[in-house]
């Protein structure tokens, strides 16, 4: 059995207001929704389906370790202290 953990990026694009995720270890991967959790559901379908497409894995493997990298950059103020 293959037990390569596969890694995903996963960004914050606060342009397009949007989670990004892609992965050099699975080709083809590049998806974006609203929420985490609704990129977390696409990713659950994407990810086998490109593994067996790309043939990565095959149908005996039950299991794919994925390991997400996340990174979202925000501003901070700091506040004005009245003298």
């Amino acid at each position: 059995m293959h037990k390569h953990t596969y890694h995903i990026n996963v960004i914050w694009d606060s342009e397009a207001e949007v989670w990004v995720a892609e992965s050099e270890d699975i080709p083809g991967l590049i998806t974006e929704a609203e929420t985490q959790a609704e990129l977390e559901s696409k990713l659950r379908i994407m990810i086998p389906e490109l593994l067996l497409e790309n043939g990565v894995i095959d149908y005996e493997q039950t299991k794919i370790p994925v390991k997400v990298h996340q990174e979202r950059d925000f501003d901070l103020y700091v506040p004005c202290l009245a003298v």
